[in-house]
């Protein structure tokens, strides 16, 4: 018997579709454009958070410390201030003269001036007030001359004529003629230094300090050479280069309550 019942009909294939008109054209080609500018509008403003990012983690870095590789010596602040609130004193202050003077170096024994008078170099000739006069020891540099105050003092200002402040009364310039110092350093008591820069020239050269202080002690670190000297007759005279000389050191310190410079 055969079988009569027909095939069932199998599914068409799709109809094949009809090409993009001019119209679906444009739209594609919207669309496109419109997902490229938001991936370019993404991308920006990512790189704007980066950037942002970077430039608020560099601004808060410390800067750069310019003092770094400067060496200051032996805890000398660079500005000659050894401690205090880091500005110049300007309120009254008064002369103060040590009430002793202890020299580290080999002393010199007197000389004779052109007139014929004997000089000493004792070191209290630092301190007497006259720069006619001078404390002297031998050697060009390492010489200590360590002072002591009546009381505790603030010291304001220290000062140094570098040499032999003296002209003979022949016309002889000891101070052209023998060394002069350029640089010295302090040592307080509490173990606090600062350095002194010195201009080679006659005259007292002060600097302002902010130290409370019983005693200070000042060492020679560098002089100058000293030079001939003719006097008024044309006599020649071999410069003094194997001592170094110091007319005067001076001291002001803060006026303390009771009119005087003790620190109570």
């Amino acid at each position: 018997m055969t079988d009569s019942t027909p095939p069932a009909p199998s599914d068409p294939e799709d109809p094949p579709r009809p090409p993009l008109s001019k119209r679906g054209w444009l739209v594609v080609l919207a669309s496109v454009a419109a997902v490229l500018a938001l991936l370019a509008g993404g991308g920006y403003l990512l790189n704007r958070a980066l950037t942002d990012d970077v430039s608020e983690v560099a601004g808060s870095a410390e800067p750069a410390d310019d003092s770094i590789g400067v060496e200051a010596g032996n805890g000398t602040d660079l500005d000659g201030d050894s401690g205090g609130d880091g500005t110049d004193y300007t309120g009254p202050s008064v002369p103060v003269t040590p009430s002793a003077v202890l020299p580290t170096c080999t002393p010199v024994p007197p000389a004779i001036d052109s007139t014929g008078r004997p000089h000493g170099y004792e070191a209290q000739n630092a301190v007497d007030g006259d720069v006619s006069t001078a404390w002297r020891c031998t050697g060009t540099s390492g010489q200590t001359l360590a002072v002591s105050f009546p009381c505790s003092i603030h010291l304001a200002t220290v000062g140094i004529d570098p040499g032999h402040d003296k002209t003979d009364p022949d016309g002889s310039d000891r101070f052209t003629q023998n060394r002069k110092v350029t640089k010295v350093k302090w040592t307080f008591d509490d173990g606090s230094t600062v350095e002194q820069r010195l201009e080679p020239r006659r005259g007292i050269q002060t600097m302002p300090v902010d130290q409370t202080a019983r005693t200070a002690t000042l060492t020679v670190l560098e002089t100058v050479d000293g030079q001939p000297v003719t006097n008024r007759a044309g006599q020649q005279s071999a410069p003094f280069n194997d001592v170094t000389s110091i007319s005067e050191i001076r001291f002001a310190a803060r006026e303390g309550d009771g009119g005087d410079a003790c620190v109570r």
